[in-house]
């Protein structure tokens, strides 16, 4: 039997229909991600890489093949798999604490709720701030929170598209940190989408690299690199320089020069 946590994209295919014709997505896409791997998507834009989590929430659907989480066919959002967006989409009339508590479902109990909200709180580095409203916090602290609403669902799956797209440089390593520190205590499977490629090689056991649109597998790297990670390191520079290869290496363009 496969681990709740598990996912498996088999010969995944999107069209979306546009003004009368087809627009082709995602072209045959099979992918293998075990339990509690820390994986990234990486690729150029419009090539399919949010569409690929909207699908593996349940917000969409494949055109053909099938999403499988465990041992059931993705069909409908479920609540063993969270997603963190770009933008934190808090609600600005709410607290931070009531915000986070939004998450959790309605038939758990009060004082159950009041310590799943406390423990994620803590987890990810917001106690003081319980009673603050999103328009207090900087964009850091918000998307903090908005990890902590999607953590206290206690989804098996997090799924992370650019959460950290909008963050100054400084922020963003901050952030990176606070993911990895989740992740190593949690051991969740988690799935980030990006268009930093040090944000990947940092973070991921795997990295998947899409073609341009219809967007199919390209190549999967795997970072063999003890965590913590040093962005200096000559084999983090390596795994850099071969990702960039795989995108530019036909373009004509210097790879060296973009290192």
């Amino acid at each position: 039997m496969a681990e709740s946590n598990e996912v498996r994209f088999e010969n995944v295919d999107k069209v979306f229909p546009l003004d009368g014709d087809y627009l082709e997505v995602l072209d045959t896409i099979n992918l293998n991600i075990k339990s509690g791997e820390f994986i990234s998507i990486v690729g150029n834009s419009g090539c399919g890489k949010s569409t690929l989590l909207k699908m593996l929430v349940g917000l969409d659907s494949p055109t053909k093949g099938k999403i499988i989480v465990g041992d059931r066919v993705v069909s409908e959002p479920r609540a063993d798999v969270g997603m963190v967006f770009q933008e934190a989409r808090l609600f600005p009339w709410l607290s931070i604490e009531k915000n986070i508590s939004f998450g959790i479902a309605n038939n758990v109990a009060k004082e159950n709720r009041q310590r799943i909200v406390k423990e994620a709180i803590e987890l990810v580095g917001l106690h003081g701030f319980e009673k603050a409203y999103p328009a207090q916090l900087s964009g850091g602290m918000q998307q903090r929170a908005s990890i902590a609403r999607a953590l206290v669902g206690e989804p098996e799956v997090l799924l992370l598209d650019e959460p950290f797209g909008a963050l100054d440089a400084f922020t963003r390593i901050t952030m990176q940190n606070e993911v990895l520190k989740i992740w190593e205590k949690e051991k969740r499977t988690m799935i980030l989408v990006t268009h930093d490629i040090d944000e990947a090689i940092f973070l991921s056991d795997r990295i998947v690299i899409l073609s341009e649109r219809p967007g199919n597998i390209k190549e999967i790297i795997n970072v063999d690199l003890p965590r913590p990670r040093d962005r200096s390191r000559q084999e983090f520079l390596n795994i850099r320089k071969k990702i960039l290869t795989s995108f530019i290496g036909n373009t004509g363009l210097d790879v060296e020069y973009y290192i």
